[in-house]
């Protein structure tokens, strides 16, 4: 793991410079058909109901929460002002709060609620302390809360990218997106075994989907419920 003593600065800059967003907009047939196919199972591992209380640890550019239309309130966090600004600018189903916050300390006004369904999708090889993030989820839920956590397999994705670039048909199918998972922004080399290993002491696994397919996992989507 890489550490970085500026941190928030430094994820300002990574934010700024690869833009998640652009992925979830991507014109690219194939990054669209990941990207809804990962959005839509983290929809429907929560299991949303109309009371929900809602919340996603490292919401982004919010583009998974403008999709939710079930539940009572929604909350973000983030620590970038970048990607903040990019999802206040969305129109959102639900009543939505959006928190500037490192997600490996919750503020206050975070940590004494309780939510109902809790995600993180895609943060966790991104922050520091991966664990620590884990222990914040635990935090602020209950027995009765289902927490959904993404990871990307990054060794598989690894391996196809590789392929490509040998085959040369890399740059044509994926323009200007990194050529290798554990780019300068990914802190944490993820797979489904360290998350299981993350998650073992706290969290009892409900759920594993494989993203686009369980024979092609490219990202893993873990539904959960705390012991």
């Amino acid at each position: 793991m890489k550490i970085k003593e500026d941190f928030e600065n430094w994820n300002e800059e990574m934010a700024k410079k690869y833009n998640p967003d652009k992925y979830h907009q991507s014109s690219n047939f194939i990054i669209k058909f990941i990207e809804n196919k990962r959005t839509s199972k983290i929809i429907k591992y929560l299991n949303l109901e109309s009371q929900d209380k809602i919340i996603e640890i490292g919401c982004g550019a919010g583009n998974i929460m403008e999709k939710i239309k079930i539940g009572r309130e929604l909350w973000g966090i983030d620590i970038s002002d970048f990607m903040l600004k990019l999802s206040r600018q969305r129109k959102y189903h639900l009543p939505v709060k959006l928190i500037k916050a490192n997600v490996e300390n919750l503020p206050g006004k975070v940590k004494e609620k309780n939510f109902d369904k809790i995600y993180c999708s895609e943060v966790l090889e991104h922050v520091q302390n991966p664990e620590r993030v884990l222990a914040q989820i635990k935090g602020i839920s209950k027995k009765t809360s289902i927490i959904v956590i993404s990871v990307p397999n990054e060794e598989l994705i690894n391996q196809i990218k590789n392929f490509l670039q040998k085959v040369r048909v890399f740059n044509f199918l994926f323009p200007n997106i990194s050529k290798k998972m554990d780019d300068e922004w990914h802190l944490n080399n993820f797979d489904l075994n360290k998350l299981r290993k993350l998650v073992s002491q706290d969290y009892i696994i409900q759920k594993i989907k494989g993203i686009p397919y369980n024979w092609l996992p490219l990202r893993y989507i873990v539904k959960m419920i705390i012991k």
